[in-house]
C-alpha cells in the first residue's frame, strides 16, 4: 500500500501551490522557475526512495526535497550572522499527492528570521521571501 501526502492548511512559515502534470515535469518547471529568480539547487533529496531503502516497510509517493541557494543573499546573511547555515540552503518540496496533483512547497524566509530577532536578516528575508514567491506564481 503507498501512502501519500496529503496537501495542508498553509501555516505561516510556507508557501503552496498545487499543479496538474507529472512529478518529473513538475520538478523541472520548479528548479526552472527558481533558476529564473537567481537560486541554484544545490541539494537534492528523493525522500521516498531513501526512506524506502532505510525503512522496509515504506511506500510514499514521490516526494523530493530541493536545497535553493541564491549565494548574493547566502554570502549577505552569513556577514550578518555566521550562524545563519543551519537555515541554509532554503527548503522547497515537491510532493506528489496522485491522481495528477502534485504540491510545491516553498519555505517562507520571512517567518523563520522573525524568530531569531535580527532585523538585518528580515530585510534581507523579505527580498528572498518575494523571490520565492514569484518563482512558485510562474510554476
Amino acid at each position: 500500500m503507498t501512502l501519500g501526502i496529503q496537501a495542508q492548511e498553509q501555516p505561516e512559515y510556507y508557501f503552496n501551490k498545487t499543479v496538474s502534470g507529472t512529478f518529473n515535469d513538475v520538478c523541472e518547471m520548479t528548479k526552472k522557475a527558481l533558476k529564473e529568480q537567481g537560486f541554484g539547487i544545490i541539494t537534492e533529496i528523493d525522500m521516498d526512495k531513501t526512506l524506502a531503502e532505510k525503512l522496509d516497510s515504506v511506500d510514499l509517493l514521490p516526494y523530493k526535497i530541493l536545497g535553493a541557494c541564491n549565494p548574493a543573499y547566502a554570502y549577505k546573511t552569513l556577514q550578518i550572522e555566521e550562524n545563519i547555515g543551519l537555515f541554509l540552503p532554503c527548503k522547497v518540496l515537491v510532493k506528489d499527492l496522485g491522481d495528477g496533483n502534485i504540491e510545491i512547497v516553498m519555505v517562507n524566509p520571512s517567518a523563520l528570521m522573525r524568530m531569531l530577532n535580527n532585523k538585518e536578516l528580515e530585510i534581507v528575508a523579505e527580498q528572498v521571501t518575494e523571490k520565492f514567491k514569484a518563482a512558485l506564481a510562474a510554476i
